[in-house]
């Protein structure tokens, strides 16, 4: 069973009942109606709405009060309130009308009297604006306060749409009501006559005058017997039985849909918005909304059939069915229909208000100046599918505010929402004599009596001042008729956003005009963007009560608009396009100025200003008349009619613009000034597109010159652009100067982020009722959603690899993934602090004003705040684990022996990746559109990288040095292990831990079956000695035999170099001959799993990969880092040797710089033996530096290779590879630390100069003459090492 329940009404609630239709009796526990509490006290909770102009049921009476509140609606406000209709007369609706009127008497048949409508265009921005006097907002503890913004056109949609909507000409109430004279039954007749106003149709009436009302509601003690059954009849609006409750009627309204929201059956209105000061109630107002779903109601059967019309069922003696069932039962049809099609009404928190007073609320428009407090305020974006039925250019619409208070005595959403769910939800059940409040009820509240010693003589009783029909009420105010026209279809406005300014406030002092306000711009600070539109508009009236304060002729609504230089200023500015100084750029261009300075718009004006400002008196104005009733006043603004359109102009002058209206701006009486921001934003943009195609263009010079460079013999070599981007030197300086080659992802990266700033925060800027701080925080928000997903791409090992493989490679930065992983994760961390600081300052902003609970209850109260404090935890502690000094670092923690190694916490807290992921996902609405495809993408990674996980088989582990454990591997399948020299894999041994650790694999890439690692172990390296020690149990033994052992022979030492000199595939037919010969004490039988297990995960592509396409090579690295050139060299000597190259191989030097002679153990043969063969070692050069102590008597001098004792000269070392070969580029490979990587990519920098001619003069004689030198052609490439 669904529950239908609402908070707009007197008690704001609805029934719930079966398939969303309320019962015509009291309803069973199990179908209470839903309310809102009920005050225990009378409100006068007026509403008035101020922009578009509301008219609390006024027309043109002049009057300060309404004359017929009961014309169109029941307000149930005060009848000063509201504004008189617009009028359009030329000049003025007074008199005789024309230059001569004479009397200011309002004369309602000339022209254009009761005319001056309002338009306004699909997809514009149009401010509303209303003062509530009894308050609003979350933390107002007076009240409890919904708020539902509904409009309804005559554009033919929907059951009961008006198809004459119409403010009326008459205001009597016999000339004047809608449908026909008060007290009187309303007739189709009357209802169309044009002088009567219009809302709701006469069906619509007549339907609720037929039906039943809801008899689940709560009443109180209010008596709703006698014949009162109709939806006529509510608590807050009795009136009379049925037979004539005609008598009683506001206009063609339904009282008991205008009490109630969402109201139960099929209505006119369309949802605009719900200000509530509970969102948890958002999801239950936006899906029970009329926009979104159909309602129910009894159809007549014979009408139905006949016209196809749903009208309510009835009788002539009782009240038509209200529900389903009942419907059945008198032989009515049951449909359900009335759903709009369009989006769910917005759903805000309501802003936050005083009780008793009708002035300012807290901000709720985004973007105000120094969050200055305004008028209550909603900005609805006109809906552009009002036209989409019928197909007309226009239509006629009329907006309807309404505004309910109530207090906590009776929680109407017990159980509903979850609050407060050991109170029972008040309904019908409460009526009459078990009513909780009864009217002006008398007790002893207190609880004094009986007190007889000493007798006082009284009972000590309290009366309340209470009214059961107004615990709780609903008030409500309605806008004059506007239009809403089609956007232009050509034109600068066609697809630019439109923004409507408009004037709000009627003629009279604050006093006088109370509780409408005095003239004002509405918005009074407006932001558009540079070639947005502005549509100026506003309307006044000519009705207005005599006497009241105010300039120009009396009774008249004028407005114009004129600049000046400041808000501080009364007087104009004088404009740029006129003579004289100092003079301020206008934002309109010189005509429309002077249209907008003349409040006078049309091509076919009276007035003529020259270029020079000088103006030719016309014969409409007497610019020496000092009358200010004067019709031919202009310059009080008296000959121009009181609606004013200045149609759309588009701002393309960025700047701050403020304007007052002359007329009006009586500074200690009253101001009309307003500010216009026209934010610049094409020269912003033409300044991007330059850069970005600047940075575009270099980085394709990069590319097009690195590839004919490469590829010599390729079409683009040979060619002309070819020939010039690789000889031409100005270009190739200019290319390797610019921040594109060097630094272009760091760029597009930083690019990104600002780029993502400013969408999110543009996007947050349309909020309605956001804290300054919001549009900053949902900014950094937009740019969390691509970092946190583009932060997983560095670590897709596979996708990197696959990466290297394609013509990406050239512009991705593969050979930098940690870099960038770095790199996305401190703009993480930096983008998320300025989130979590935004909002911060959005809950200590809604604390204040009253728009939500206590700072710590809006961080932690709810799941998007909760969530988020634990992904910036998480994130927090995997960015601390990360530092290089945390991970090199030992730590004690508390019940383990020893110390664990930062890299394993480090490892373990990064798995919390995948929740983080998780809480994402959940913590922002809009996230999942951003990680959906980059999740499956991960996904399909660890997928790939579970195939990629290999048992394999121990070969042969053996420790070369005391730091260093040396193994030899193959596939448990037997297959052959492929990989490309340079990569690495990732190493993972079960009975250590199962953490997974990267190692370069330095076998050769030519060998079989096998593949060797070499491993640095020292004993304060958690991990690595732990492998160590577990496989190499005993002292330091082989556990592989030589050949003699297959032949029976004695088992050598691991350090004889007869088994240092065994080479793989030796090795791999001496496992195959006897795979199951014993191992030495410790050791580990040859071929046999029955050690530790291992596996391995990879290979994964590195820069060292880049080595085959160079000519000429500088590879240089530093103690176990040999191990990638390890593989590289043997590999490089195979394919020199069988001429299989891929690049034909000039020069490679190789570098090892170690701290002392025994760490060249493991690899000394590998070295020499690439030297045996003569004709390598005119292509190899080997070289090797000891850093450390060196004893001389210990040194064996080799001939094979060369041998220093110290560091590098790195800068000879390259300017000698440079002058031996000057056309090729040197690629310059490191594997060791960061210092070492420093210098070598200082002399990449410093050996590849800018192109330039070295001018060289030769003695006194050659003063006259030059000689111009040219510089080598080739270039250093450096290439550092990355896991």
């Amino acid at each position: 069973m669904a529950r239908v329940a609402s908070t707009v009404g007197t008690t704001m609630g609805a029934a719930a009942a079966e398939n969303g239709t309320v019962a015509a009796v009291p309803l069973s526990s199990r179908r209470r109606a839903m309310m809102l509490a009920l005050s225990a006290a009378l409100l006068l909770g007026d509403v008035y709405l101020h922009n578009p102009r509301g008219s609390n049921n006024k027309l043109n009476e002049q009057n300060n009060n309404v004359q017929n509140n009961n014309r169109l609606f029941d307000s149930q406000n005060n009848n000063a309130g509201g504004y008189q209709v617009g009028d359009r007369c030329d000049p003025v609706c007074q008199g005789a009308g024309g230059l001569n009127p004479g009397s200011t008497e309002y004369n309602r048949s000339l022209p254009g009297a009761a005319q001056g409508q309002m338009y306004f265009y699909e997809g514009s921005v149009l401010e509303l604006e209303w003062t509530n006097q009894h308050g609003c907002g979350s933390k107002q503890g007076n009240v409890e306060c919904e708020i539902v913004i509904q409009y309804m056109c005559n554009d033919g949609a929907g059951p009961y749409s008006s198809p004459t909507l119409r403010d009326g000409l008459e205001f009597s109430r016999v000339d004047g009501t809608a449908g026909g004279p008060q007290g009187q039954a309303p007739s189709a007749g009357r209802a169309n006559e044009s002088q009567r106003g219009l809302h709701e149709s006469l069906a619509w009436y007549e339907d609720c005058k037929a039906r039943e009302r809801n008899k689940g509601l709560y009443i109180a003690d209010q008596n709703l017997g006698g014949g009162r059954d109709r939806a006529t009849n509510t608590r807050q609006d009795r009136g009379a039985p049925a037979q004539n409750n005609d008598n009683d009627r506001e206009g063609l309204e339904c009282p008991e849909e205008r009490d109630y929201f969402p109201y139960w059956h099929p209505t006119p209105w369309r949802d605009i918005a719900v200000l509530t000061d509970d969102l948890r109630r958002c999801d239950f107002y936006q899906a029970a909304s009329q926009n979104v779903r159909d309602y129910g109601n009894c159809c007549d059967p014979a009408v139905l059939a006949e016209s196809g019309h749903c009208r309510q069922l009835q009788a002539a003696d009782e009240a038509g069915p209200n529900n389903e069932a009942a419907c059945v039962a008198r032989g009515g049809k049951w449909r359900e229909y009335g759903r709009w099609d369009t989006k769910p009404p917005r759903c805000g928190q309501t802003p936050f208000s005083r009780d008793n007073h009708l002035g300012n609320a807290a901000p709720s428009a985004p973007g105000t100046p120094d969050a200055d407090l305004a008028a209550s305020r909603f900005v609805w974006s006109i809906p552009d599918d009002v036209l989409d039925e019928t197909g007309a250019d226009e239509a006629t619409c009329v907006l309807r505010l309404r505004y309910n208070v109530s207090t906590t005595d009776y929680d109407g959403w017990a159980g509903f929402d979850g609050r407060k769910t050991s109170r029972t939800p008040v309904d019908s059940v409460f009526n009459g004599g078990d009513a909780l409040i009864s009217g002006n009820e008398e007790a002893d509240f207190v609880g004094f009596s009986p007190m007889e010693d000493p007798p006082l003589g009284t009972d000590l009783r309290l009366e309340l001042n209470v009214n059961t029909d107004q615990l709780g009420r609903t008030f409500q105010d309605r806008s004059h008729t506007f239009k809403i026209k089609r956007r232009p279809s050509s034109g600068p406005c066609a697809s630019a956003g439109i923004y409507n300014l408009n004037v709000r406030g009627r003629r009279g002092n604050i006093v006088q005009v109370y509780p409408s306000v005095e003239y004002d711009f509405v918005p009074a600070n407006l932001e558009v963007s540079e070639g947005e539109c502005v549509h100026f508009q506003w309307t006044g009236s000519d009705a207005n009560q005599g006497g009241n304060d105010g300039n120009g002729r009396d009774k008249t609504d004028r407005s114009n608009l004129v600049e000046v230089a400041s808000l501080g200023d009364s007087r104009p500015a004088r404009q740029a396009f006129a003579s004289g100084e100092p003079a301020v750029a206008s934002m309109f261009v010189e005509r429309q100025a002077v249209a907008w300075w003349t409040h006078r718009s049309d091509e076919e004006t009276e007035w003529n200003y020259s270029m020079a400002g000088a103006r030719t008196p016309s014969l409409i104005c007497d610019d020496e008349t000092n009358n200010e009733n004067d019709v031919r006043g202009c310059k009080h603004i008296n000959a121009a009619p009181a609606y004013f359109d200045g149609g759309l102009v588009q701002m393309n002058r960025p700047g701050t613009f403020h304007y007052i209206s002359t007329r009006n701006n009586d500074f200690s009486n009253r101001s009309q000034k307003a500010t216009l921001v026209v934010r610049g934003w094409r020269l912003t943009l033409v300044v991007a597109v330059g850069v970005v195609l600047a940075v575009a263009c270099l980085s394709g010079v990069c590319l097009l010159r690195r590839h004919a460079r490469h590829h010599p013999d390729g079409r683009l070599a040979r060619s002309r652009l070819g020939a010039l981007l690789v000889r031409c030197p100005s270009l190739t300086a200019m290319v390797q100067r610019s921040l594109a080659c060097r630094y272009p992802a760091t760029t597009a990266l930083l690019c990104l982020c600002a780029a993502l700033w400013g969408v999110g925060f543009r996007l947050a800027l349309e909020r309605t009722g956001a804290p300054p701080s919001y549009p900053y925080a949902k900014g950094f928000g937009m740019a969390l959603n691509v970092l946190c997903n583009l932060v997983f791409v560095p670590v897709m090992r596979n996708l990197i690899s696959w990466l290297r493989t394609t013509s990406a490679a050239a512009f991705l930065p593969v050979d930098d993934t940690a870099y960038f992983h770095k790199l996305i994760g401190a703009l993480i961390l930096s983008a998320a602090a300025g989130h979590i600081a935004c909002h911060y300052s959005a809950y200590s902003w809604r604390a204040t004003y009253g728009a939500g609970g206590s700072v710590a209850g809006q961080a932690l109260g709810r799941w998007d705040g909760l969530s988020g404090h634990l992904i910036a935890l998480f994130m927090l502690l995997m960015s601390l684990t990360g530092l290089e000094r945390f991970r090199r670092a030992r730590f004690g923690l508390p019940g383990r022996r020893g110390k664990v190694g930062g890299y394993s916490i480090f490892s373990h807290v990064h798995k919390l990746w995948v929740l983080v992921l998780a809480l994402l996902w959940f913590h922002s609405r809009s996230f999942w559109k951003f990680s959906l495809f980059p999740t499956l993408l991960l996904v399909l990674d660890k997928c790939i990288a579970l195939r990629a996980k290999k048992p394999v088989v121990l070969v042969r582990a053996h420790s070369p040095t005391k730091d260093v454990l040396a193994l030899t591997l193959r596939l448990s399948s037997g297959r052959r292990f492929k990989f490309k020299a340079g990569q690495y894999v990732f190493l993972q041994c079960g009975e250590v831990s199962s953490e997974w650790h990267p190692f370069s694999v330095s076998s050769s890439a030519e060998d079989n079956h096998t593949f060797s690692l070499h491993i640095r172990c020292r004993a304060d390296m958690d991990w690595t000695f732990a492998l160590s020690q577990a496989l190499l149990q005993q002292d330091l033994v082989t556990v592989a035999p030589a050949v003699s052992d297959v032949e029976g022979g004695p088992r050598p030492s691991i350090r004889t170099k007869r088994l240092m000199s065994l080479s793989d595939d030796d090795l791999t037919r001496a496992v195959e001959a006897s795979p199951a010969i014993p191992a030495p004490l410790g050791g580990v039988p040859v071929g046999r799993s029955c050690g530790p297990s291992l596996c391995v995960d990879g290979p994964y592509g590195s820069s060292s990969e880049e080595v085959f396409h160079y000519e000429v090579l500088l590879l240089v690295a530093a103690g176990i880092g040999v191990t990638p050139f390890a593989s590289i060299l043997k590999t490089l000597a195979r394919q020199a040797q069988t001429n299989r190259l891929e690049t034909p191989l000039k020069r490679c030097s190789f570098f090892w710089i170690c701290r002392d002679e025994r760490e060249f153990q493991s690899f000394k043969d590998v070295l020499v033996d690439i030297l045996a063969d003569t004709a390598l070692a005119n292509i190899f050069e080997l070289n090797t530096y000891i850093t450390g102590e060196v004893d001389l008597k210990a040194v064996t001098a080799d001939a094979s290779y060369n041998q220093f004792a110290g560091k590098p000269d790195w800068g000879r070392v390259g300017r000698a590879l440079g002058e031996s070969f000057p056309a090729s580029d040197v690629g310059v490979f490191v594997c060791g630390p960061s210092a070492l990587s420093n210098q070598l990519s200082a002399m990449c920098r410093t050996l590849t100069p800018p192109r330039r001619r070295e001018r060289r003069n030769y003695g006194a004689a050659a003063d006259e003459k030059s000689v111009y030198a040219e510089p080598r052609k080739g270039k250093f490439v450096f290439h550092k090492e990355h896991f």
